[in-house]
């Protein structure tokens, strides 16, 4: 068991806990980002419902169900971006297709289709209504794909198949799910908890539960103070901090660290199939993946300073030089044509409309790399340092807003600019 966690002790911290019957009905998985924690989750699983030892090549009825995630007693709640690592599922699946890389894909869209369980049906919800059809899609999509069938040795045929699958997929992730634990979802995953399991014992995860709203913690809360019997609970956070004390109160904490380059090199070349050379941590190898090319995020950034920077200006305020050489430099081969037009509408464009979330993460990191370079080569002043410190604290309020208020990423970059034109 937890064969498929790759150096995290915590694996064998959960071993021990089963073994000794000491698992809490209530746990917290805490690290960082592509750390195994929802791997862990979802072993954790499958082993609390296995019908013999628990070993991952178990073959009894409740573990075939497990590995397909297609079990009525895992349930999974909260934000998350699973496109990129369906993108790589999908690559490591044509590339091989092994029964291995074919769980590993199909496992990949119910990490996504899971989050529209029935379960958590709110009718007055207007997202469960438009996911139905792209559900019913991917549903008969992974009917054909299950591991449990012959694989389609028609090699167009079923590259058009997963093709279409990962299609729906990104429709349904970008059109549909929300980016916190609406409190409507906790209160129907409460309900379900407390209906008898079809099996030996139900999981309710709860990913990213640091961007809870009040309203669904102390909804969650409610349930934490008297789960039910045959039910785990299972957080998981990048940000222990952020989670409320009464509800950290309530779980034990299991620790997730920072794999280092040979662990994630072994995770890139065991699980999904591919060269891991230049891959520093599992979130770059993943952005491999991305609609949009790292280098034009950055390109994307420096037009976005480029506008604020010619805001200011335009405002009377003070130029910034180091900034100004820097984006300059940034911006070499771009005409001044589309320089003058860039707006905000133009930026979100270029970064696909921030789908996959990540992308509007990585604009607002890409920011502050421009100041940091401005900083340490450019030599910028005392007045531009005192301007960053201000842009800092507004990229901070930015990525807050999308993140914790749900606001939008065209909004809140509206709203960047003019706080950072303000801070020249």
């Amino acid at each position: 068991m937890f064969e498929n966690l790759i150096a995290q002790s915590a694996g064998n911290l959960l071993i021990d806990d089963i073994a000794s019957r000491r698992l809490p009905p209530s746990i917290l998985f805490s690290g960082p980002s592509a750390s195994g924690k929802l791997t862990a989750a979802l072993e954790l699983a499958r082993v609390l419902s296995c019908l013999k030892a628990g070993e991952w090549t178990c073959d009894c009825p409740s573990c075939r169900r497990h590995k397909e995630l297609a079990h009525p007693d895992l349930l999974i709640v909260g934000p998350k971006d699973c496109v990129l690592e369906i993108r790589a599922a999908q690559a490591a699946f044509l590339a091989n297709r092994t029964q291995a890389t074919r769980y590993l894909f199909v496992r990949s869209l119910r990490k996504l289709t899971l989050r529209f369980s029935q379960a958590l049906n709110d009718r007055e919800d207007s997202k469960f209504a438009k996911a139905a059809g792209y559900l019913a899609d991917i549903e008969e999509y992974l009917e054909e794909l299950s591991p449990a069938r012959s694989m389609n040795e028609d090699l167009e045929a079923l590259k058009k198949t997963v093709e279409s699958a990962v299609a729906t997929a990104e429709k349904l992730e970008s059109e549909c799910l929300w980016d916190s634990v609406p409190v409507s979802q906790v209160r129907n995953a409460a309900s379900w908890a407390r209906l008898s399991p079809s099996g030996k014992t139900k999981v309710l995860v709860v990913e990213q539960a640091d961007r809870m709203l009040e309203s669904s913690r102390n909804a969650f809360l409610k349930i934490l103070e008297e789960p039910p019997a045959s039910v785990v609970f299972v957080l998981t956070t990048s940000r222990r901090g952020a989670i409320m004390p009464t509800i950290l109160s309530r779980v034990r904490t299991y620790a997730f660290v920072e794999r280092d380059s040979k662990a994630v090199s072994e995770v890139v070349s065991r699980v999904f199939r591919q060269n891991p050379e230049g891959v520093e941590n599992l979130p770059s190898f993943f952005y491999r993946f991305l609609p949009v090319p790292p280098e034009t995020i950055a390109q994307t950034a420096a037009l976005f300073l480029d506008m604020t920077l010619n805001l200011a200006l335009d405002a009377g305020r003070r130029p910034l030089p180091s900034m100004r050489a820097a984006v300059d430099r940034a911006l070499t081969g771009v005409s001044p044509d589309e320089r003058r037009s860039a707006n905000p509408a133009l930026i979100i464009g270029r970064l696909n409309r921030c789908r996959p979330g990540i992308l509007w993460h990585l604009f607002l990191s890409s920011l502050t790399d421009f100041m940091r370079r401005s900083l340490t080569t450019l030599g910028a002043d005392s007045g531009e340092i005192g301007t960053y410190a201000a842009w800092t604290a507004s990229i901070r309020k930015a990525l807050d807003s999308v993140d914790v208020y749900n606001l939008g990423p065209a909004s809140a970059l509206e709203s960047l600019a003019l706080e950072m034109r303000d801070a020249c």
